[in-house]
C-alpha cells in the first residue's frame, strides 16, 4: 500500500497486512514477519509497535473478539479477514495497549478507508468509540481464560488443578523478556550487554530488541560469547555441562542453544536435526560464535551414530504451550490432534536415544510443553517398558533457583511463574534418565 496519507501510522497499517497472512497461514508469526519487506523497511521505532500490536492482538485474541462480538450487532464479519483485523487493532490498543487513543480510531477508520471501503469505516468509527466510551466496564468483564481453547484449559485443569491453571493463564499473558546464555562469567557481563544476571549463564534483557544490536553479537572472543536462550531451556544443556560425559548428541539441535552451550564447555557435540531450514539457522549460529559441532540432517527416529554415545540431549518437538507468552500464535495453531502426532514422535525418538547410550549413559528428555502427555506421561510409558532405565535424580544444588519445580519423583516441572521475582520464564518438563 502506499501510505500517501501521512497520518497514518505505518506500523498500524502494516500489522494488519502482516495479520492477515498469519490468520490465511499456520507459519509462526516470527516467520511471517522476518519474511515481510514492509516490516524490515520500517525505522526501528515503528518495527517496535507493529511487533507490539501483532503479539497482542495475537496473545488477547480471546477476549478481543469477544468484545467485538457484543458491539457488532451482525457479529464478526466472516469473509471480512481485513476489516476484523483492522477491528482487533484497534480494540488492542483501546484496552490493552497505551497509545494514543484519537490515533488508534483515527488510523482505524482511515485504513478501512484504503483497505475495505468507506461504508464500512462508518461502522469502525462508531463500534470503536462505543467501546471507548465503555472501556473500565468492558475491561472488568474480560477473563484470561477467554484467550485459551477450551480443550487447552480442561487439559491443564485436569493435570495442575484450578488455581494451578489460572496462574499458567494469567503468566502466559505477561510480557517475555530476553534471555541470552552467555560463555563468560555472567555477572561481568551484566554490565557489557546491560542486562541482570538469573541464573545459570543467563543474563536477562528486559527491553526485547534486535539481538544483532546487542554489543558482541559477532564475537570469537569466548569470554564476550552469547546467544538467545530462555533460561528454563538453558537447563537441560546445564545438567550436561556439569557431568563427566563428552561424547553427546543434541537430537533435535537446530537452531542451536543447546549445542552452543555444550560446545563451548568442549564437550564433542553431534547435532542432529531433521529441518534442513532450521539446520542452516544452527550453521549461522556455529559460525557467528566460532564454535565446532558435527552437524548432521536426518530423521533422529531411523539415524544412527557411528560413534560410543556417552549421553543423549533430546529437547523433543512439542505443542511448545510453555512459550505461549513468547509465540502467542501457538494459542491458534495447536489442537488436540496436534498432540496426538507429537506424542507419537517424541515416543520414537525416546526409545531411539535410549538404544544409542552406552551403559550408564544419560538421556535428558525436556520439552517447552505443559502438557503432561507430553512429559511426565512420556516417562512413566518408557519406565514401564525398559528394564535398563532408572531416573537419575536433578538435585537442588544443580537448579538452586529452580529447587521447588523438583518433583517427588526427580525431574522438573517448571511453570511460567517459576522465577516470578524475575519476571517469568518459559514452561518447561525435563527428566534425566540413566541406562543400567
Amino acid at each position: 500500500m502506499s501510505l500517501q496519507k501521512q497520518s497514518i501510522s505505518p506500523a498500524r497499517s502494516i500489522s494488519i497486512d502482516l495479520l492477515n497472512k498469519i490468520f490465511k497461514s499456520n507459519a509462526p508469526f516470527e516467520h511471517v514477519i522476518s519474511k515481510s519487506i514492509q516490516f524490515i523497511n520500517m525505522d526501528t521505532k515503528d518495527r517496535k509497535f507493529c511487533r507490539l500490536l501483532i503479539t497482542v492482538v495475537l496473545r488477547k485474541l480471546g477476549q478481543i473478539d469477544h468484545v467485538l462480538g457484543r458491539f457488532l450487532k451482525r457479529g464478526i464479519p466472516q469473509k471480512e479477514n481485513t476489516f476484523n483485523n483492522i477491528m482487533r487493532v484497534g480494540v488492542a490498543e483501546l484496552l490493552f495497549i497505551e497509545s494514543a487513543k484519537y490515533a488508534a480510531i483515527n488510523d482505524a477508520v482511515e485504513i478501512t478507508k484504503l483497505k475495505v471501503s468507506k461504508n464500512l469505516s462508518k461502522l469502525a468509527n462508531a463500534v470503536l468509540r462505543n467501546i471507548d466510551r465503555d472501556n473500565k466496564n468492558i475491561l472488568s468483564q474480560l477473563t484470561n481464560e477467554m484467550n485459551y481453547p477450551k480443550w487447552l484449559v480442561k487439559n491443564w485443569e485436569a493435570s495442575w488443578g484450578k488455581n494451578k491453571t489460572k496462574e499458567i493463564l494469567k503468566w502466559l499473558q505477561t510480557q517475555p523478556y530476553l534471555d541470552l546464555t552467555v560463555s563468560g562469567n555472567p555477572t561481568e557481563m551484566e554490565a557489557v550487554i546491560d542486562g541482570k544476571f538469573i541464573w545459570g549463564k543467563t543474563v536477562r534483557k528486559k527491553n526485547l530488541i534486535n539481538p544483532t544490536s546487542i554489543p558482541y553479537f559477532h564475537s570469537h572472543i569466548k569470554k564476550y560469547r552469547w546467544w538467545v536462550q530462555d533460561v528454563s531451556a538453558s537447563i537441560p544443556g546445564e545438567l550436561l555441562i556439569n557431568s563427566d560425559k563428552m561424547n553427546i548428541i543434541d537430537l533435535c539441535s537446530a537452531p542451536g542453544g543447546k549445542t552452543a552451550q555444550l560446545a563451548s564447555f568442549g564437550k564433542k557435540v553431534i547435532s542432529v536435526d531433521i529441518n534442513q531450514k532450521r539446520v542452516e539457522y544452527l550453521k549461522e549460529n556455529m559460525k557467528r560464535l566460532d564454535l565446532q559441532t558435527n552437524i548432521v540432517i536426518a530423521d533422529g527416529t531411523l539415524w544412527k551414530p557411528k560413534c560410543d554415545i556417552d549421553a543423549v540431549l533430546l529437547d523433543a518437538p512439542c505443542s511448545a504451550t510453555g512459550t505461549i507468552r513468547r509465540h502467542p500464535d501457538i494459542l491458534k495453531n495447536r489442537t488436540k490432534e496436534n498432540l496426538y502426532c507429537y506424542l507419537e514422535i517424541q515416543s520414537k525418538l525416546i526409545k531411539q536415544s535410549l538404544s544409542w547410550l552406552n551403559k550408564n549413559g544419560i538421556l535428558i528428555y525436556s520439552v517447552c510443553s505443559l502438557q503432561k502427555e507430553e512429559g511426565e506421561n512420556q516417562i512413566y510409558s518408557i519406565l514401564k517398558k525398559s528394564q535398563d532405565l532408572k531416573i537419575l535424580r536433578i538435585l537442588p544444588k544443580e537448579v538452586s533457583k529452580f529447587e521447588h519445580a523438583i518433583t517427588k519423583e526427580g525431574w522438573l516441572r517448571i511453570f511460567p511463574n517459576c522465577l516470578g521475582s524475575d519476571g517469568g520464564n518459559d514452561g518447561f518438563f525435563i527428566c534425566r534418565l540413566q541406562k543400567i
